[in-house]
């Protein structure tokens, strides 16, 4: 059936329903999107005891030097007193710059400045070897550092990517 236009009802009414049907496609995918980003730096809540057990497997890890929490304010300005835990081994040479540190923030925004602390540190390692450490120099162009939920972690080694990796699975 025609209107007084000549075009058919029916037609137009399916346009309707089909311009309707793509906006609420288009709605449901962007709330998709969006709850994929904010879930997308969450973590579970595991304690740094269970993450040190399970990175302590790591012979690798083991064979570098247990810091204190001395060194954690040395070369992160972080208190392990405002923090709820650390996880933290460093080469016992001063010329070596293989390191593993995992923080814990109470909240967010402690997150956040632990990662620029970590991100200062590694930029600080850089400098001191730049010019003259070319073997550090490439552990610490691969280094990585990164933020996950509360959890902080600055990873410089060989074994960098599967510490990153083996960390980031456990939360």
């Amino acid at each position: 059936m025609a209107d007084k236009y000549g075009t058919d009802c029916g037609v137009k009414g399916m346009k309707n329903y089909l311009h309707i049907f793509i906006k609420g496609a288009f709605v449901l995918f962007l709330i998709a999107y969006l709850a994929v980003l904010y879930t997308s730096d969450s973590a579970k809540n595991v304690p740094m005891e269970q993450i040190a057990q399970t990175m302590e497997q790591d012979s690798d890890i083991t064979s570098l030097n247990k810091e204190a929490r001395s060194d954690l304010k040395h070369y992160y300005q972080t208190d392990d007193r405002n923090i709820d835990g650390y996880f933290f081994y460093k080469a016992a040479s001063p010329m070596a710059v293989e390191e593993i540190c995992i923080m814990k923030a109470t909240d967010n925004t402690q997150a956040n400045t632990l990662l620029e602390n970590a991100n200062a540190h590694l930029s600080g390692q850089k400098q001191v070897f730049e010019g003259y450490g070319t073997d550090q120099m490439a552990l610490l162009n691969n280094a990585v550092v990164g933020k996950k939920g509360n959890y902080v972690y600055y990873m410089c080694g060989a074994d960098a990517q599967n510490w990153r990796t083996a960390f980031l699975s456990m939360i």
